[in-house]
């Protein structure tokens, strides 16, 4: 279980999805840039800056909860609110979107949201009294289903208005296909990307109609390269350990070899000779080293010389990790 926010106790109490109108639910449409952006408004997230009555398609601040952003260079990214962490969270979610906007997987793209609740909370653990951000308990796609249907749908909706209003034509007559609108009588077609920045100005549909699941073309009928794989194998993807901030050190543990045992003297001199090693203290639980990066660290541990009490206590307790 990975958690991204802990619990906001200042959280408004749920709403049921049945009373909030279409207008309310996707009151955080907003413009970025040439490009637009979807944000959907979660059940008991409430109204956001400007309250319910903000005109939609107008720009009114910050995105409280954006789940779809379709840029001028075509790529449709889509807002996680749930991490990555091998399960293919990365690759589902954005598969939800992808069949309803009928887009290319090609042009698919996924980024993670930031920590933000009650905003990105988890909806599978409001019923248990619980407003946490969080991914776990197999709820990633279960507790966004309906959300990125809902984005992908609206958004497509969205585009298929700007055509129709751009090309003189009514908006049923519009084809929507692998990233693709056209109208064939008029000769007309446009990427998503082309369209963007117009749809963006339309106001939201007050009714959107989700395709039937029979009609599906990508969920549960393809099998998807994963989003996340390109990344990952090439060195490109930054993980935690990664992470460099100013000044930032890094720290690893030299442990007891058994429970109880507890440092009897170390010997820090080769430690201390590695480059990027900074520091070795003596903790609670060990010896500790500090150095400017993991490697450093990494290696000056290994270098370190510490003997450990012989004897265990007999009441030692398990050190917790």
């Amino acid at each position: 279980m990975y958690f991204r926010h802990v619990e906001d106790a200042a959280a408004p109490a749920a709403v049921a999805a049945s009373e909030l109108t279409r207008r309310q639910f996707l009151r955080f449409t907003t413009l970025a840039g040439s490009g637009l952006t979807l944000g959907i408004l979660l059940p008991g997230c409430g109204t956001g800056p400007g309250g319910a009555g903000s005109a939609a398609g107008a720009a009114s601040g910050p995105l409280a909860m954006p789940f779809l952003r379709i840029a001028p260079d075509n790529t449709v990214t889509v807002i996680s609110k749930h991490l990555e962490a091998g399960q293919g969270v990365w690759t589902g979610l954005p598969a939800i979107v992808a069949e309803e906007l009928d887009a290319s997987w090609d042009q698919m793209r996924v980024e993670s949201a930031p920590a933000k609740v009650p905003l990105y909370r988890n909806l599978a653990f409001v019923p248990l009294g619980a407003s946490v951000q969080l991914t776990g308990g197999s709820t990633a796609v279960a507790n966004s289903w309906q959300q990125l249907r809902e984005a992908g749908a609206t958004a497509r909706a969205m585009l298929v208005a700007a055509a129709a209003r751009q090309w003189g034509v009514p908006a049923s007559q519009i084809n929507v296909s692998q990233g693709v609108i056209s109208h064939t009588g008029a000769g007309r077609k446009a990427t998503f990307g082309e369209l963007a920045g117009s749809a963006a100005k339309q106001s939201v549909p007050t009714q959107v109609k989700l395709k039937d699941p029979g009609a599906f073309t990508i969920v549960g009928n393809q099998k998807l390269p994963r989003l996340d794989a390109r990344a990952k194998s090439t060195g490109k993807q930054q993980f935690a350990i990664d992470v460099m901030l100013p000044g930032m050190m890094t720290a690893v543990v030299m442990r007891p070899p058994r429970f109880g045992a507890k440092v009897s003297s170390f010997d820090a001199s080769k430690a201390k000779a590695v480059a990027g090693v900074v520091d070795v203290v003596q903790i609670p639980r060990g010896v500790a080293v500090v150095g400017r990066d993991m490697w450093s660290a990494k290696k000056g541990r290994e270098a370190l010389s510490v003997t450990w009490t012989s004897q265990v206590p007999r009441n030692a307790a398990r050190p917790s990790s």
